[in-house]
């Protein structure tokens, strides 16, 4: 992490990335919210579980993208002190200024790794959970598309 303009395309591409998570996941829970509104089999209640968990991992999709957020912010003040003349405050505010980006980017990879950790835990108790009478479309009522990844504007 050297100079502040590399540090915002890579912090918009993964703003963008998280983004399309959230609006992917937000989706297929919405469509699958819709598929079973008053149902009481078995099926019905695996798709509440799932749209729960999915809505769940969108809670800390939506904190790790506020954490990008900040970090934004401090790869923004990054150029800017980049930019200036050096001096004996320069290296020393770049140096925090540094320090806050890298703990903002740890931060949201943190809340990363736990939302998916979380959501395949999930998914693998939902796999796990007995379906008596399971039909085909059971696994239809849930998009599974994958978002596509967003371009990168530094490559």
């Amino acid at each position: 992490m050297h100079s502040g303009v590399d540090n915002l395309d890579d912090l918009d591409d993964r703003v963008r990335d998280v983004a399309g998570l959230i609006t992917h996941l937000t989706t297929a829970a919405a469509f699958a919210a819709r598929t079973v509104r008053r149902g009481r089999d078995p099926e019905a209640d695996i798709t509440r579980r799932t749209v729960t968990q999915l809505t769940l991992t969108v809670g800390a999709l939506g904190y790790a993208l506020a954490d990008l957020g900040e970090a934004v912010a401090h790869a923004g003040a990054l150029h800017q002190l980049g930019s200036l003349p050096r001096s004996a405050q320069r290296a020393p505010a770049t140096a925090a200024a540094r320090s806050r980006l890298c703990a903002r980017i740890d931060n949201t990879r943190r809340r990363l790794n736990q939302a998916g950790g979380r959501l395949h835990q999930q998914a693998d108790r939902l796999a796990a959970a007995p379906t008596p009478n399971r039909s085909p479309s059971t696994t239809s009522t849930i998009p599974v598309t994958p978002p596509s990844p967003a371009p990168s504007r530094s490559r």
